[in-house]
């Protein structure tokens, strides 16, 4: 009988302790997942966008287009205020080139809604941007290039008088048939205003000295040929 008894409470021992196992097992993992939830709780997700500044409300928002593709515009709130890197020019100007670390608040709009978390570039254009009539000018004094950079198919529906076609898409390749200098001046043009400010960055980063930008056909009123 005593025999019994002995092998009966270390029966008893034996389970006590096995459920204090479990028990302790079950504790430690609750612990874990609550302070990693509090911590990602305060991050951001920031995404890096760049483009032309086309236009600015101060205090308010900066508006860009990008340069690759100028369909699409994003519209950075800086309610919050202007933030700028390390040694980031801060003369914010319309045709400035800017990159921004942003916080996406509705990727779905147009223009892109964003928060301003930091500018991290802003290059003045190295290109000098003038009005049809300061192209006129320049073009009735003689020795100027004119660069329509719309497509072919546009260039044919009419054109400014003299004016070479080298579509944006060809014009790293094309300009070199018509421009016998990097020292020429180029005036470059297309139907809006969009793809003549691409068409003049590229031609400037090629290392073409004397480039204006003078916009879109839209705004010609000296005449065009007409097919």
């Amino acid at each position: 009988m005593k025999k019994q008894l002995i092998i009966i409470v270390s029966i008893l021992i034996l389970v006590l302790a096995l459920a204090s196992c479990n028990n302790t097992d079950k504790a430690e993992p609750t612990e874990a997942p609550a302070q990693n939830q509090g911590s990602d709780a305060t991050v951001n997700d920031i995404t890096g966008i760049d483009g032309r500044i086309i236009e600015i409300v101060d205090g308010v928002s900066i508006t860009i287009r990008n340069e690759e593709d100028t369909s699409i515009y994003f519209k950075i709130d800086i309610s919050g205020g202007l933030k700028f890197a390390d040694g980031v020019n801060e003369n914010l100007n319309p045709d400035n080139v800017i990159k921004a670390d942003v916080n996406m608040i509705n990727s779905e709009s147009l223009p892109k809604e964003t928060m301003l978390v930091t500018i991290t570039d802003n290059i003045a254009p190295s290109y000098r941007i003038i009005s049809s009539a300061e192209a006129k000018e320049i073009i009735d004094k003689g020795g100027a290039l004119v660069i329509d950079v719309r497509t072919r198919e546009e260039y044919e529906n009419g054109y400014i008088p003299d004016a070479y076609n080298v579509p944006l898409d060809q014009i790293e390749k094309g300009i070199g048939n018509v421009a016998a200098s990097k020292d020429d001046i180029i005036l470059v043009y297309c139907r809006s205003g969009n793809r003549s400010k691409v068409a003049a960055r590229i031609l400037t980063e090629m290392g073409y000295t004397n480039v204006y930008d003078f916009g879109g056909i839209v705004d010609w009123t000296y005449g065009t040929i007409e097919p």
